[in-house]
């Protein structure tokens, strides 16, 4: 593990445990607003920025809360290690189906809040069940190969790998009997690794 890794993932982990107490306090849990983001970008850091008016931003978020309130009357409690193959494909669906709401062209798509970002909103709401969407996660998974990769060494298209990436999870959470968290967190944690080897 890189202690500089280390020390970044703690570090956003504070902001990620802001967002779970403010989660907790919402009087309407699944209504998103634009706090929601904020709070979101936060944790996640880079560069990005919300480049909508608010009011523009709020009818948007409208759907995304309708896909938040269908996956918990879906999995109401449940964690990702003790779903059936069948509930397992639910959620890859489900999961699908609100990424779907950030793709480019789309009516309910919100500037500078990525498919990576919405991954981490999926995260908080549901820590159990759905892990984040990370570049660093999906490297060190060897579920992506250089050629799935840009010149700036972003990854490609990176919504595709979303199903992988929760059937993974599901299978190291049944092994190793660790939370979504603490996976990422051990995943997080190693170097990147230069040259990928192509699976």
């Amino acid at each position: 593990m890189g202690k500089i890794e280390v020390t970044r993932w703690e570090k956003s982990d504070i902001s990620y445990q802001n967002y779970l107490e403010y989660i907790a306090k919402k009087q309407n849990r699944y209504e998103l607003t634009f706090i929601d983001l904020l709070y979101v970008s936060n944790f996640k850091g880079g560069n990005a920025t919300i480049n909508e008016p608010e009011l523009a931003i709020h009818k948007k978020l409208a759907s995304y809360s309708e896909k938040l309130r269908n996956i918990e009357e879906d999995f109401k409690g449940m964690s990702l290690a003790v779903l059936t193959d069948i509930q397992l494909k639910n959620l890859v669906s489900k999961v699908i189906e609100i990424c779907n709401l950030t793709c480019k062209n789309s009516e309910t798509q919100i500037d500078g809040f990525s498919v990576s970002y919405l991954s981490a909103l999926l995260q908080a709401y549901f820590p159990n069940l759905i892990p984040i969407l990370d570049r660093r996660v999906l490297i060190n998974l060897h579920l992506v190969s250089e050629s799935d990769r840009n010149k700036q060494d972003q990854i490609k298209n990176i919504q595709q790998f979303y199903k992988p990436l929760i059937e993974k999870f599901a299978i190291i959470t049944r092994e190793k009997g660790q939370t979504l968290r603490e996976v990422d967190k051990d995943l997080f944690a190693i170097s990147i690794e230069k040259k990928l080897i192509n699976n």
